[in-house]
């Protein structure tokens, strides 16, 4: 271990001396003592790393205590059983049979918000207290305490863990309030020698509520400094068998979790409609695998150019259990690796979890909980078994163009402080291209300058800046800017934009016709750092070892020249003074021309009636129709659905309006927060809305800050910067997506960075093109680090010709 760590610290750069070794989740004991080690030779324990105090109930497994509990079920000295919040018949250890066990125990007590596996297999379901009905309160591991308070009461009178916990052990009327009033009594000493007094204490519990947090709290004792037992751990590793890599006969297995989590929000359809990120598949979980391997074992899947997407069924076998779903190939996994995500398979959720994907715990064990290995994959039955797959990826596709833009980290240090370069075309025309505009393979490096051919009324003229007097000259003017070298492709702006503009799901039948709702969404590009000089480029992907991935959000980027406008018959599209593009409901006789117009295809239409009636509702009749009825219910007259009932309605945003059948819709840049922002202005009597004042839903959930919104006339705010608006749309790598459509677009996106590993590639310090020569002048090198796109042959031909810089069409 020592003389790795010096190795590490004797690095040419000195980098990685600095470095952080960090275990994964999947791996085990052996490998995280191994690492813990390299961070106390590399000097890290207490610096970069704080290790904390542990007890052994907290260091204890959570599995053994279950198995323990399966041992006493099997052997009969369990009379009653009580499950808090949990669901074990469904998501615990395939090899404990808890299922069986738990049918074997007299009284089977349940408390759960909502229906599930473990709850129908009880004698009593208790009705539990949502997280948000429910009083708590918890403790920081450095013993910051902090109240849970909830923010509406109880909907159904259910009980929270605190309360029922109290009935077991003996309260009579057990109130979650009074509980934890009684804890933080007991902690802050009332009534003891030194405590609070009565006054006192009702002041200090006040405070903490309000300010959510117990201020000069007594704090848990620091950590002793931490040591490793090298000794130890070499023991450890020499008993341990570290065996080799996966082979063909035995793949290792990875479980994992995605939007559903384990399971417990798979009733939840804003969740079910939320594209996997990297997949993009909805409503369905697969096994995924390497190309390789699909190809290896007949699981391959068809081509991007089928209208209906489908995998192939395959039975997987781990440690002598097995289970059928389909598998589907994706590019950037290792060889004779199975990833299976859980939460799926739901028997009891509810009408829109349940029955949706399939239930991989089938095959994950007590020992193998992260990672199995010796595993099994082969095609099911005949090899003629498939399964509809819905996903995404290729809708609203904008092949063909510069959409994502990427740049090594050297090239913007080089270049990323020069002034923009004034560029004049063949017809005497100059126009003004910043960093990003001028990446080899943008269509501004080589396009005349864009010019308007009609008058603009708000802008004043034909120029591209607002002449004084006009509508876009007057702040404010509204602008978004996503920096796409933050955007990590969570899909978090996509699950709070719906939220917040009650928007409905359409189901998986719907969506596999391109049909979601959603009004902003995040394109997934594959990128390879191979070497694309080589006569056959398409064999580096997608082999390439280092393969990664790059996401870009799309919503409506609110055009100046927006071309839906032009072609409504109605007005329902139309451009306000402040710069937004306005979609008037009532107005809207669902022509869909805008939808055929947008380049961006980020307008949606609702075809059925999906935000007024109940999904996988029943209907009037459903017993006398053939079969039960169609599969799709939306095909049902809406006047015979189910509707919302007054629960449901409650999930609705009410400054926002619930659109029904026959509308296009699509962002609106949160016009009812700008103009809640604009009423408390006025009620402070402030000159304009402060920067920052307010956010777009988007912006307000983007964990990384990758979006930014705000008047992008503003150059006085922020200690005469200017908003954060107007500053990222001025930065160097700020660009607009399709400019050379001359649309105009109100939202910009910034162009990412790579800092790629020297090792593999060299960084491109100039990504631009080359003095007199086209696109393939010049060396054929990695401009920028952006390399491939996975779509079709036609489009990996395209993105090849794209000399690099830019990808055009989704992976």
């Amino acid at each position: 271990v020592k003389a790795v760590a010096d190795d590490l610290v004797g690095d040419k750069g000195g980098n990685l001396g600095r470095s952080v070794v960090v275990a994964g989740r999947t791996q085990g004991a052996p490998v995280h003592a191994l690492c813990h080690a390299l961070n106390a030779a590399l000097g890290n324990a207490g610096k970069t790393v704080t290790y904390l105090p542990m007890s052994e109930e907290e260091a204890a497994s959570s599995v053994d205590g279950l198995k323990r509990l399966c041992a006493e079920m099997a052997r009969g000295e369990v009379d009653t059983l009580v499950c808090l919040g949990v669901n074990p018949v469904y998501d615990a250890p395939v090899d404990l049979k808890f299922a069986d066990l738990f049918a074997k125990v007299g009284t089977r007590i349940t408390l759960s918000v909502e229906s599930t596996e473990t709850a129908h297999a009880s004698n009593w379901i208790l009705s539990g207290a949502h997280y948000l009905e429910s009083w708590g309160d918890t403790e920081a591991y450095d013993g910051t305490c902090a109240p849970i308070q909830p923010m509406i009461a109880p909907l159904f009178a259910g009980k929270s863990d605190l309360e029922v916990l109290g009935i077991i052990a003996g309260m009579e009327k057990p109130d979650g309030y009074e509980i934890v009033r009684a804890t933080w009594k007991g902690r802050l000493g009332m009534g003891a020698a030194g405590g609070l007094a009565g006054a006192d204490f009702e002041r200090t519990w006040r405070r903490a509520l309000f300010d959510g947090i117990l201020k000069n709290a007594p704090s848990a004792a620091e950590a002793p400094g931490a040591s490793v037992n090298l000794g130890a751990v070499a023991g450890a590793l020499r008993s341990t068998e570290f065996t080799g890599g996966p082979t063909d006969g035995s793949l290792d297995v990875v479980f994992t979790t995605w939007n559903v989590g384990d399971g417990r929000f798979a009733n939840y359809g804003w969740l079910q409609e939320l594209p996997e990120p990297i997949t993009k598949l909805v409503w369905d979980n697969v096994a995924l695998i390497s190309p390789k391997t699909a190809a290896r074992l007949g699981l391959a899947r068809e081509p991007e150019t089928v209208k209906k997407r489908r995998g192939r069924m395959a039975r997987i076998t781990v440690d002598g259990y097995s289970m059928e779903l389909p598998a589907w190939a994706l590019p950037g996994l290792p060889d004779n690796v199975v990833v299976l995500p859980l939460g799926y398979g739901r028997q009891r959720c509810g009408r829109v979890g349940e029955g949706v994907g399939f239930n991989t715990y089938a095959v994950r064990t007590s020992g193998s909980r992260h990672l199995a290995r010796g595993a099994l994959l082969e095609r099911s039955g005949d090899g003629e078994k498939w399964h509809t797959i819905s996903t995404t990826q290729l809708h609203g596709s904008m092949e063909g163009r510069a959409l994502l833009r990427e740049v090594d980290a050297a090239a913007w240090r080089k270049h990323g402080r020069q002034p923009p370069v004034v560029k004049t075309d063949e017809y005497g025309k100059e126009s003004t291209l910043n960093f990003a505009e001028r990446l080899r393979g943008g269509e501004l490096t080589e396009a005349p300058a864009t010019i308007n051919i009609y008058s603009s009324p708000q802008r004043g003229g034909k120029d591209m800046r607002a002449l004084p007097g006009t509508d876009f000259f007057k702040r404010p003017q509204w602008g978004m800017t996503i920096d796409l070298g933050t955007c990590i492709g969570c899909n978090v702006c996509t699950v709070a934009c719906q939220a917040e503009n009650n928007i409905p799901i359409v189901g998986k039948i719907e969506a596999d016709k391109g049909r979601t709702m959603h009004w902003i969404r995040v394109d997934r590009y594959f990128v390879s750092e191979a070497d694309l000089s080589r006569p056959n480029p398409e064999e580096a992907f997608p082999e390439d070892p280092h393969l990664s991935v790059a996401f870009q959000p799309v919503a409506c980027v609110h055009c100046e020249n927006a071309p839906c406008e032009t072609v409504c018959p109605v007005n329902a599209t139309v451009h306000g003074i402040e710069g937004i593009n306005y979609m008037v409901y009532n107005r809207c006789i669902g022509t869909r021309y805008c939808a055929n117009n947008c380049p961006y295809k980020v307008r949606r239409f609702n075809f059925f009636d999906y935000g007024v009636a109940k999904f996988n509702g029943d209907y009037i009749g459903k017993d006398k129709m053939p079969g039960g009825g169609p599969a799709n219910v939306n095909l049902i007259p809406p006047r015979l659905r189910e509707k919302l009932d007054e629960i449901t309605k409650l999930q609705m945003n009410p400054d926002v309006t619930v659109r029904s059948r026959g509308v296009m819709e699509k962002c609106t840049y949160c016009i009812q927060r700008i103009n809640a922002a604009r009423i408390e202005t006025k009620l402070k009597d402030l000159p304009a809305i402060p920067d920052g004042m307010f956010q777009t839903a988007c912006q307000q959930a983007c964990p990384t800050g990758a979006i930014v919104f705000g008047d992008i006339l503003d150059t006085t705010s922020n200690g005469g910067k200017g908003s954060a608006a107007y500053q990222a749309r001025e930065h160097g790598r700020s660009y607009l997506l399709l400019g050379f459509l001359n649309t105009r677009p109100r939202t910009t996106h910034m162009a990412g960075l790579r800092n790629s590993n020297p090792a593999i590639r060299k960084p491109v310090e100039d990504p631009f093109e080359p003095e007199g020569g086209g696109p393939e002048g010049g060396e054929h090198a990695h401009a920028g680090g952006t390399r491939w796109l996975d779509r079709s042959s036609a489009s990996r031909d395209q993105g090849h010709k794209m000399s690099l810089t830019v990808l055009g069409g989704r992976a």
